[in-house]
C-alpha cells in the first residue's frame, strides 16, 4: 500500500538536475511531481487521481497547466535523458546497438480531442479510435530504452507526416552512444520502406567511424533491378533449398526457435546490393506465411538477420509496459495538440526515470519487466517517507520536551 506523499525524494530532484530547459515559476518542482507520480502513483493515471497522493499545494490543476504550457519541448527532454541513460548503463561487449521503430495508439473515447483519430494496425486487428504514435527504441544485451516518439496527426490536419516520416525524422537525430561500432536499424514491414533503407545507408555514407546498417522486412511486390518480383522468388523456390535455423530466444529466454530460411543476394530497385532472407516458421508452410528480411549487412548469415529481427519483439513488450505499468493516455487531455503530446511523453519520460533509477535491479541478458523495476522504486519511497516521518515525530518531540 502507498501512503499520500509528504515531500519530493531528493533522488528525483537529482535525475532532473541538468535538464536543458529553463523554466517559468514552479514548473521544474511540478514536472518532477508528475514525473514521479506517474512512475509510483498506484491505480489509473489520470491527473486527478495522481494528484490523490501529493501534498495539498500539487494539485491537477497545476498539472494541467503544466501540460498546456506551450514554452517547453518534451521531445528534447525525453531525448535528454534518454542520452543520460544510454551513458549510464553498462554497455554491450560487441559493441552493437539496435534501433527499432513501431507505431501504436492510446484508446480514447471522447471526440474533443482534436488529434484523436480512427485506425486500426492491420486488416487482421480490429478499428480503435485514440492517439497514434511512432516510438523508437534502442536495445541492447536485453535492456530496451526508448529514445523518441512523435505522435501522428490525422491527415486533414495541417501538419500532418506520414508514419515513415517521423521516424526517418527520430533515425536522424539520434545520436549513438560512444561505445556503439554498430548501429542496425529495424522495423516490421510497414517501415520496410526504400527511403528508410536509403537514409540508414546514408548514413553508413557520412560516418566512416561507425557502421550504420538495417534489417527490415519487406512487402513480396518489391523488385528487382531486372523487374523481377520477390513474388516469384517466395513462390517457386524448392523446399529442398531451405535450411533449417535456430536462433536464441528473444528477452534472454530459455531454448530456441526453428526457423526455415533460405538466403540470396539481389539488388533491388531504388537500393541496390542487398543480402535478402525468406523464412517461415514450418518447412512445409505455404508462400502466405513466408517473411521476406533484407539487410544492406552483407557479413550476417540467415541466422543472424533472423535473429536480429526476432528483437524486434522488444518494442513491442516496451508499448504494452508503457500503457499497462505507466499508464500511457490515460490523461484525460482533449482540445489541444500540445497536451496530447505531452501526455505521451510524460509516460515516456517516467520510464526512463525508473530504469535510471532502478537500473542496477536488472542482470544483463536475463528477462525483466517494468513491474519489477516499479516495485522496487516503491519499496525505496515508502521507506524513505517512514523514516521521514519518524524524524519529524521526534524532533517534536524533543522540542515538546
Amino acid at each position: 500500500m502507498i501512503m499520500a506523499f509528504t515531500y519530493l525524494p531528493g533522488f528525483v530532484t537529482l535525475v532532473f538536475r541538468g535538464m536543458p530547459t529553463v523554466w517559468r515559476g514552479r514548473h521544474r518542482l511540478l514536472l518532477c511531481w508528475l514525473v514521479f507520480m506517474q512512475a509510483v502513483s498506484p491505480g489509473r493515471k489520470t491527473l486527478e487521481e495522481m494528484a490523490r497522493w501529493t501534498p495539498a499545494t500539487i494539485t491537477a490543476w497545476r498539472f494541467g497547466r503544466l501540460l498546456k504550457a506551450a514554452y517547453w519541448n518534451v521531445h528534447l527532454l525525453v531525448s535528454w535523458l534518454a542520452q543520460d541513460l544510454l551513458a549510464t548503463l553498462p554497455p554491450p561487449t560487441n559493441g552493437i546497438l539496435y534501433l527499432f521503430g513501431d507505431g501504436s495508439h492510446a484508446d480514447k473515447r471522447g471526440l474533443k480531442n482534436p488529434v484523436a483519430q480512427k485506425g486500426r494496425s492491420s486488416q487482421h486487428h480490429p478499428w480503435f479510435f485514440g492517439l497514434r504514435f511512432v516510438l523508437l527504441m534502442a536495445a541492447w544485451d536485453g535492456y530496451r530504452v526508448p529514445v523518441g516518439f512523435r505522435l501522428i496527426l490525422p491527415k486533414c490536419h495541417a501538419a500532418y507526416r506520414s508514419e515513415n516520416v517521423l521516424f526517418r525524422e527520430m533515425v536522424e537525430a539520434f545520436v549513438p552512444p560512444s561505445w556503439a561500432k554498430l548501429v542496425i536499424v529495424g522495423g516490421d514491414a510497414a517501415y520496410g520502406s526504400k527511403a528508410n533503407m536509403r537514409m540508414v545507408q546514408a548514413r553508413d555514407k557520412a560516418e566512416p567511424a561507425r557502421r550504420w546498417g538495417f534489417v527490415f522486412a519487406i512487402a513480396r511486390t518489391w523488385k528487382t533491378v531486372e523487374e523481377k518480383s520477390l513474388k516469384n522468388l517466395v513462390t517457386h523456390i524448392p523446399q529442398k533449398y531451405n535450411q533449417c535455423t535456430r536462433v536464441p530466444r528473444a528477452q534472454g529466454r530459455k531454448g530456441r526457435k526453428t526457423f526455415w530460411t533460405y538466403s540470396t543476394r539481389l539488388c533491388l530497385r531504388h537500393v541496390g546490393d542487398v543480402t535478402v532472407v525468406l523464412s517461415k516458421k514450418g518447412r512445409n508452410m505455404s508462400p502466405q506465411h513466408t517473411k521476406i528480411l533484407v539487410t544492406n549487412l552483407a557479413a550476417l548469415t540467415p541466422s543472424q538477420v533472423v535473429g536480429i529481427y526476432q528483437k524486434r519483439w522488444a518494442i513491442e513488450l516496451l508499448n504494452w509496459e508503457l500503457k499497462s505499468g505507466l499508464g500511457l493516455g490515460e490523461h484525460q487531455v482533449s482540445g489541444d495538440t500540445n497536451r496530447s503530446e505531452k501526455s505521451i511523453g510524460i509516460a515516456v519520460l517516467a520510464y526512463l526515470f525508473v530504469l535510471r533509477v532502478c537500473h542496477h535491479e536488472i542482470v544483463p541478458g536475463h528477462p525483466w519487466s517494468i513491474f519489477q523495476l516499479q516495485h522496487a522504486l516503491r519499496l525505496r519511497v515508502m521507506t524513505n517517507q517512514v523514516e521521514y516521518k519518524v524524524k519529524v515525530k521526534m524532533a517534536k518531540t524533543r522540542k515538546a520536551a
